[in-house]
């Protein structure tokens, strides 16, 4: 009783100066109207299974201080070693989506609804159900996209060329899963995260093509022990570089720092396809570093408050 009424007194001094309310569909989709959150890896030791069983579980150490990373090694943690171990660093971005621009450039580069869909899902790698491009490269498949077990099931290894899903598609980008494997330069494993994503303002209605001013997006939150080769490296070197797929003047067409002379490029028999003027999509109107600890911490924290008066 003792220790909640201290706190209770601690918390009164708080004062909340923003606020930013947060929903998350029944569709589970985003904004721009496709299923988000569907791959995240498997954490070793978790007990839970991954959604992809192609993928072994990554070592807890990638996302939580104080363990074997996959590297072998335990990454740097604030000290002493009671409030490091079993925290993790977090990354969080308000991500301002602008929905209007986006349907405007598929109705201006597509021929026919069904192309406007096809070329959304080529730019993010899934159709709005959530339905892989590698799976199911000619149509929307609102089964596969509902299936948990098959909706993440995949690799890039027979679509090195990107003929099903383009090399410089979002979710291609943001996780290359084994389209490196033969490059035997960059380890995957290294730049796997933990993310969630959620929304924030109204929705733009469907058919609605002329932005109505409201701000509306993403909120995003990153949770791993290594946000330098997490979080920070796909953003810029996968994100925002064409290198690694061999197109270093083109960002990620969605999620990139795109400026309106960017371009997308999308592979095809016999000519590939390559979009041009691709102006920004998506703003970062905030963000902030974190560090999360565990729960062993606070009550460490909670008992030395109190010990101290």
């Amino acid at each position: 009783v003792e220790r909640a009424r201290r706190a209770h007194e601690q918390l009164a001094g708080v004062e909340v100066i923003w606020r930013q309310d947060c929903y998350q569909l029944p569709t589970g989709r985003t904004s721009f109207g496709f299923k988000d959150g569907i791959g995240q890896p498997a954490v070793e030791g978790s007990g839970v299974p991954g959604s992809n069983p192609g993928e072994r579980p990554i070592k807890a150490g990638e996302f939580i201080l104080g363990y074997p990373d996959e590297t072998g090694s335990t990454g740097p943690m604030p000290t002493p070693e009671i409030l490091g171990r079993n925290g993790t660093y977090l990354a969080f971005r308000k991500l301002h989506t602008r929905v209007a621009a986006y349907r405007q450039y598929l109705r201006a580069k597509a021929a026919s609804r069904e192309e406007e869909a096809l070329l959304g899902a080529k730019m993010v790698g899934r159709w709005q159900s959530g339905a892989p491009l590698t799976l199911s490269p000619g149509q929307d498949d609102a089964d596969l996209g509902a299936d948990p077990g098959r909706n993440n099931r995949f690799g890039y290894t027979d679509d090195l060329r990107g003929f099903k899903c383009p090399a410089g598609a979002h979710a291609r980008r943001a996780n290359p899963r084994d389209a490196l494997d033969h490059e035997m330069s960059v380890d995957v494993r290294l730049h796997r995260m933990l993310r969630l994503g959620t929304s924030y303002g109204p929705m733009l209605p469907e058919g609605v093509f002329e932005d109505d001013g409201a701000d509306r997006g993403i909120i995003f939150v990153f949770a791993g022990a290594h946000p330098k080769r997490q979080f920070e490296f796909v953003k810029t070197q996968w994100l925002n570089d064409g290198i690694f797929i061999g197109a270093p003047a083109e960002k990620d067409p969605l999620a990139g720092a795109n400026d309106g002379t960017g371009t997308f490029t999308i592979p095809q028999r016999p000519i590939r396809r390559r979009l041009q003027s691709l102006p920004p999509f998506v703003i970062t109107r905030g963000g902030e570093y974190f560090f999360a600890p565990g729960l062993r911490a606070l009550r460490w924290l909670a008992e030395m408050d109190i010990q101290n008066g």
